[in-house]
């Protein structure tokens, strides 16, 4: 079993002359959503491998959030995470080591969008409604996971994924 967490970057402040896309940062609505994660995260804790983040600054500032929440996982940065399409986002993946079995991505639209779309084949029980709503938007600060009945990374390909969690920011502003 392979699960493959992707974690959307929490809001980030809109783009300004002066600054570039790269180096965005979180906005103070993205900085609650991505503590909220982080408190979230600690009452109901999942296993991982391995982080990978893309270089951004948003991303970043997103993991360093939320990495308090995860324990001790090793995290590397990639550069070619950075609004990296569909197709090179699946040889990501599928590129994996095996060693691992559970791996969180930090990252961006509209390549995580495409992908939960395209990876997913159903919904575990509970979660029927997601796919629906993830058909609409995949937003900001939004972590979908999606277990894969595979022991190859290089298996997982669309239409062969459960979703097994869609989470909002918005989801938790009542916890």
């Amino acid at each position: 079993m392979k699960t493959l967490h992707l974690l959307r970057h929490a809001k980030a402040v809109e783009g300004n002359p002066h600054t570039t896309d790269h180096a965005r940062e979180l906005s103070k609505r993205g900085v609650k959503g991505a503590k909220a994660l982080a408190a979230h995260l600690l009452d109901n804790p999942f296993p991982i491998d391995r982080t990978f983040c893309s270089t951004s600054t948003r991303t970043r500032q997103t993991y360093e959030l939320i990495a308090a929440s995860l324990g001790k996982v090793p995290v590397s940065y990639r550069d070619r995470l950075y609004l990296i399409d569909f197709g090179d986002l699946m040889g990501f993946v599928q590129g994996l080591p095996d060693t691992t079995t559970s791996i969180l991505v930090i990252g961006h639209n509209p390549a995580f969008h495409m992908a939960v779309l395209a990876l997913a084949k159903g919904a575990a029980p509970g979660h029927s409604d997601d796919i629906a709503t993830l058909k609409e938007k995949y937003p900001a600060g939004a972590l979908c996971s999606l277990e894969f009945d595979t022991t190859h990374w290089r298996q997982v390909k669309a239409g062969t994924g459960l979703l097994t969690r869609f989470l909002r920011p918005r989801d938790l502003e009542d916890e």
